[in-house]
C-alpha cells in the first residue's frame, strides 16, 4: 500500500506550456553574427588606434625633421659669421648691430613669421618683433629644454588669443592665405666643443606645404587602413560564413543523428520495461490455473492491467517517434512517480513490501515524459527485485540545493558492493541471470539528455539509495 506524506502535487506549475515555452526559449548562439560584430568593433578600433599611432609619428618625425634643417642652417651661419664669440658667458652683451651679420640671414628661412634669440638667462637679445627685445621668459617649459641642449619642436593653430606671452602678436603676423597651423622651433646654438648652449633660437613657421605634405600623409594613411580593414573584414567574413554553413550543415546531421539515437534509446527503454508486466502477465496466469473462481477474476483484472500497461508504453514510443524527441513539455514529476509505483502495485503487494511515497511541493521540470518516465521506473524496479523477501522501500521527492528536483529511492534490500556499483552505468552490465543491463545505463543518459543526473549509494547487505537530479522549469 502507498501512503503519501504530502498532497496536493496536482497544484504545482500554474503557468501554461505556451507561456513556459516562451520563458525557456533561449536565442540559440550565431557565430556569424557574433563575429560580425565583434571583429568589426576589433578592426575599427585596432585599425583606428594603430593608423592615429602612426599619423601622430609621421607629424612629429616630419616636423622634427624641418627643425632639423634649420638648425643645420643655423649653424652654418653661426660659423660662417663668428657669432659663438658674441655669445660666449663671459662676453659683453651684444648690440643689435654686431648681431646683424647673423639675424639678417634668418629671413631667408622659408615661411619664417618670427624670430626670438635668447640668452643663456632666459633674455630676449634680439628679436623680430622689437616689443619682445631685452623681456626675460622665467616660465617656458620649451626654453628650458632647449636651454639643456634639446631640439624642441612645437605645432599648432594661430588664434586671436594667444596662450603664450611670446605669442602676443604672431595672429597679426600671418599672411592672408599662409595658412592656419603654425610650426614653433627651439634650436640651441652651442659653443665649439659643442658642449655648452651658448644660447636658443626660437623660430615661428607658417609652413602652409609642409602641413599639406603632413595632411595628405594622414589622408592616405586613413584611407588605407579604412580600406584595408573593409578588406580584412570582408575576406574574414566569407571565411567565417562559409565555416558558419557547414557548421549548420553538421549541426543538422547531428540533429538527426541524435533524434535516431534517442529513438534506439526509447525503444530499448521499452524493451526492458516491457519485461516487467511481461512477468507480472505470467504469474497472473499460472496463479489463474490454481485459485478458484474469485481468484481467477483478480488474475484476469492484473492481466488487463498489465496489458494496458503495455500497451501505453508503446504509444509513448509512438508519440517520440513521431515528434523526434524535439517537443519539450512540463512534466509533474509526483504525478509521474505515482503513475510508476501504481504500475509496480502488484508486484509490490505480491513480495510483501512495505512502500511509503513523500511528495513534495515541486516546481514542474521541462522534459520529454516518455524517456523520463524510464529512469524513475528502472530504479522502483531494481530495488523492487532487489527484495524478494520483503523489505521496505521509501520514495521521495523534494527540491534540492540551487532550484533543482530530487526524486530519492531507498530499500532495504540486498545492496551492491562498491565495484559494482562503479560498473552500474555501464551498457549490458547486469548482476541478474536473465537482465539484459540496459536499465541503468539508458537511465543515465536519459537524465543527461535533461541535464540530470543519478547517484548511487550502497553497500552490501545494507540496501540502497538512489538520488535523481533535474533542473526545475523556474
Amino acid at each position: 500500500m502507498v501512503s503519501a506524506s504530502d498532497t496536493g502535487s496536482d497544484d504545482v506549475g500554474t503557468k501554461t506550456e505556451d507561456g513556459a515555452a516562451g520563458s525557456f526559449a533561449r536565442r540559440p548562439f550565431s557565430l556569424l553574427r557574433w563575429f560580425s560584430i565583434v571583429s568589426l568593433a576589433a578592426i575599427i578600433i585596432i585599425g583606428g588606434a594603430v593608423t592615429w599611432f602612426l599619423t601622430h609619428y609621421l607629424t612629429a618625425h616630419m616636423l622634427m625633421r624641418d627643425a632639423e634643417v634649420s638648425r643645420d642652417f643655423l649653424e652654418s651661419i653661426v660659423a660662417a659669421e663668428k657669432t659663438r664669440d658674441l655669445l660666449l658667458p663671459f662676453a659683453p652683451r651684444p648690440s643689435a648691430d654686431a648681431l646683424a651679420p647673423f639675424v639678417d640671414h634668418l629671413p631667408t628661412l622659408p615661411d619664417l613669421v618670427r624670430a626670438n634669440l635668447y640668452a643663456a638667462d632666459r633674455t630676449v637679445l634680439w628679436s623680430t618683433d622689437k616689443q619682445l627685445i631685452d623681456q626675460r621668459f622665467e616660465h617656458n617649459k620649451e626654453l628650458e629644454r632647449a636651454l639643456a641642449g634639446e631640439i624642441v619642436v612645437q605645432s599648432g593653430r594661430v588664434a586671436a588669443d594667444e596662450e603664450k606671452a611670446e605669442h602676443i602678436g604672431l595672429s597679426e603676423k600671418a599672411p592672408r592665405g599662409q595658412g592656419k597651423y603654425f610650426v614653433e622651433a627651439y634650436l640651441p646654438i652651442r659653443d665649439r666643443d659643442n658642449r655648452t648652449v651658448l644660447a636658443v633660437l626660437e623660430i615661428y613657421k607658417l609652413p602652409r606645404a609642409l602641413f599639406d605634405a603632413i595632411d595628405k600623409g594622414v589622408y592616405i594613411a586613413w584611407v588605407s587602413s579604412a580600406v584595408g580593414g573593409l578588406l580584412l573584414y570582408l575576406a574574414f567574413f566569407a571565411i567565417v560564413r562559409r565555416g558558419d554553413l557547414l557548421v549548420r550543415a553538421q549541426r543538422e546531421r547531428l540533429i538527426e543523428a541524435e533524434t535516431l539515437t534517442a529513438i534506439g534509446e526509447m525503444a530499448g527503454a521499452v524493451a526492458h520495461n516491457i519485461r516487467n508486466p511481461l512477468a507480472s502477465i505470467r504469474s497472473a496466469a499460472e496463479l489463474a490455473r490454481e485459485e478458484d473462481r474469485r481468484g481467477v477474476d483478480e488474475c484476469l483484472k492484473d492481466i488487463m492491467n498489465e496489458t494496458d500497461r503495455l500497451d501505453g508504453w508503446v504509444r509513448e514510443l509512438l508519440t517520440a517517434a513521431r515528434s523526434t524527441m524535439a517537443t519539450l513539455e512540463l512534466v509533474d514529476l509526483n504525478r509521474l512517480l505515482q503513475e510508476v509505483l501504481q504500475g509496480n502495485a502488484a508486484e509490490v503487494k505480491r513480495r510483501d513490501i512495505e512502500l511509503t511515497f513523500h511528495p513534495a511541493l515541486l516546481p514542474h521540470i521541462r522534459g520529454s515524459r516518455a524517456p523520463l518516465g524510464h529512469p524513475v521506473g528502472a530504479i522502483v524496479s531494481n530495488a523492487i527485485q532487489s527484495m524478494p523477501k520483503g523489505g521496505r522501500l521509501r520514495v521521495e521527492s523534494r527540491l534540492g540545493e540551487k532550484g533543482r528536483v530530487q526524486i530519492v529511492v531507498e530499500d532495504t534490500g540486498s545492496g551492491m558492493p562498491a565495484h559494482t556499483v562503479r560498473r552500474a552505468f555501464r551498457p549490458f552490465f547486469t548482476t541478474k541471470p536473465n537482465g539484459i543491463g540496459l536499465g541503468l545505463s539508458l537511465a543515465k543518459r536519459i537524465l543527461e539528455r535533461h541535464a540530470g543526473s543519478i547517484v548511487i549509494e550502497s553497500a552490501l547487505g545494507r540496501g540502497t539509495r538512489v538520488v535523481l537530479s533535474l533542473p526545475s522549469q523556474g
